[in-house]
């Protein structure tokens, strides 16, 4: 049964060799924060995803990456580890999270399915539009 837990030092190179939006000493720093979450299987030999994240603003989470690979796409995974992920947030007293996607990515509706609500968009010559995402954790008071 597929779970979330938090990358360490010893995920490194599967990461690495995954993730080539970061550097290396970028995805360690991050990792030793405690901000990429796995999905792993006991029956797998590697994660099967992971959720990688920062904070927007200094203070508010933000999704950088979500990715699951593609033999294990269209299982619900993606939900799964975020909402984990989101989990953590709101058990850390954060009242909203952010993430984006590129306007021509169909991830955007993945995320509107998930309850995120288009806030703004930037458009960087010669890029499609950078769609921002929010959703709510919990009612405000």
């Amino acid at each position: 049964m597929p779970h979330v837990r938090p990358a360490c030092a010893d995920d490194l190179a599967f990461l690495e060799a995954r993730d080539r939006h970061v550097t290396a000493d970028e995805l360690a720093a991050v990792v030793g924060r405690g901000r990429v979450l796995l999905l792993v299987d006991r029956d797998e030999p590697e994660p099967l995803g992971w959720l990688r994240w920062g904070l927007f603003w200094d203070s508010v989470p933000f999704m950088n990456l979500l990715h699951v690979l593609e033999a294990h796409r269209g299982r619900g995974l993606g939900r799964l580890l975020v909402e984990d992920w989101q989990a953590h947030c709101r058990g850390a007293g954060h009242a909203w999270v952010l993430t984006s996607t590129m306007s021509d990515e169909r991830s955007q509706h993945f995320y509107r399915h998930l309850g995120y609500r288009d806030v703004g968009a930037v458009e960087l010559p010669g890029e499609a539009p950078e769609l921002f995402l929010r959703k709510a954790l919990r009612r405000p008071p």
